[in-house]
């Protein structure tokens, strides 16, 4: 099997942008240290304050192990996100498969 994509996309609140922008660094910061997952997060250029993080995993075991090995300050990380940056708590998730 081929890598996989998982997308997680949202809006923020645009008054809190400075503190989600800190936030998310430190996430990825303690993602990179933490796991040999390549980890990236990215703002649509067309529309401002909408952030799409970007794993790719070489494969379905990586992918499973996303969830299953995330560190104790990514977990707190991840949730602040959800609970003071995230506009209406609506998140899309999107998992893509290589062919």
């Amino acid at each position: 099997m081929g890598k996989i994509i998982f997308e997680i996309n949202y809006n923020i609140h645009p008054e809190k942008r400075d503190e989600y922008l800190q936030t998310i660094q430190a996430l990825k910061k303690n993602i990179l240290e933490n796991s040999n997952i390549n980890y990236s997060v990215f703002e649509n250029k067309k529309n401002k304050n909408n952030f799409s993080e970007i794993y790719v995993c070489e494969n379905e075991e990586e992918f499973d192990s996303i969830e299953d090995n995330q560190s104790d300050d990514s977990i707190k990380l991840t949730q602040k996100l959800f609970d003071d940056f995230i506009k209406d708590k609506k998140v899309i998730y999107s998992t893509k498969y290589e062919i």
